[in-house]
């Protein structure tokens, strides 16, 4: 490795400064807008769309980008979210239930705070088109920092790995209850 490489931390820049703050919501949502808009719905093409546009950016803006994600990924840790898309796919593991958020946030602002504030708004969304094996999207700022820099990025953590609201029991009515128009479209 080259002195400038060990002074500058990779390829060009990767020394980023460490931090919690976020990408600003508009610069963030635009990015997921143009890579949702390219790719179409593919999930594969809006992987790469969204590398071709992080790829663009600075490396602390890479950060920034992956600590916005990761963030509204953890305020999309929900009981009430889970149970949605545990009736929709008749069960969701927690491994699925962090790829379904990732293809929440994937699909755009209004998307996203509309199916957080409502779950149930899911029932209006063709059931071919909600998918719970998105994963590799959380992934790609890590890959483009890589590309960029050399490096992996840094790791703070942002992301509440807590999960939020009132508990669900998989083995009662809760759902039934909590959902109706999900329990009757989908059970």
């Amino acid at each position: 490795m080259g002195i400038l490489n060990k002074l500058f931390g990779g390829k060009k820049g990767g020394n980023v400064m460490p931090t919690t703050e976020t990408m600003p919501d508009d610069q963030f949502w635009n990015i997921i807008h143009l890579s949702h808009k390219k790719a179409n719905g593919d999930f594969e093409d809006q992987q790469h769309a969204l590398n071709d546009e992080l790829r663009r950016l600075a490396p602390q803006d890479i950060f920034l980008f992956d600590n916005k994600f990761r963030k509204l990924r953890g305020e999309a840790y929900t009981w009430d979210l889970w149970g949605a898309i545990y009736i929709i796919h008749g069960g969701c593991s927690d491994d699925s239930f962090m790829d379904f958020r990732d293809w929440v946030i994937a699909q755009g602002k209004d998307f996203y705070y509309r199916t957080l504030c409502n779950p149930e708004s899911l029932v209006d969304v063709d059931s071919e088109r909600i998918d719970i094996d998105w994963e590799g999207m959380g992934y790609i700022p890590n890959m483009a920092f890589k590309e960029i820099t050399g490096n992996e990025i840094p790791s703070v953590q942002v992301e509440n790995n807590e999960i939020i609201g009132e508990e669900w029991d998989e083995d009662s009515d809760d759902l039934k209850n909590r959902f109706p128009l999900l329990w009757t479209k989908y059970s």
